[in-house]
């Protein structure tokens, strides 16, 4: 897992998933992206669960926090 920041919005952070370059090395190139999708995905769903602010976008990207605190009910 890895952060980067957004160009043009200091207040949020891309989540992303990195595959192993070892493993990578040895995986066909459509199996390595299609692993990154649903990692993407993965992470997109436990950081909703977890009430982040996600930025609305295709599943397969890496998800996008609009705010580095997490929404709590109440």
């Amino acid at each position: 897992m890895g952060l980067a920041p957004v160009p043009g919005n200091n207040r949020a952070l891309r989540v992303q998933w990195q595959q192993d370059p070892k493993a990578a090395h040895h995986l066909p190139a459509e199996l390595c992206d299609a692993q990154q999708a649903v990692m993407n995905q993965a992470v997109r769903a436990i950081l909703s669960a977890r009430r982040f602010r996600i930025e609305d976008g295709p599943l397969g990207e890496a998800p996008v926090v609009l705010d580095v605190r997490p929404r709590w009910p109440g």
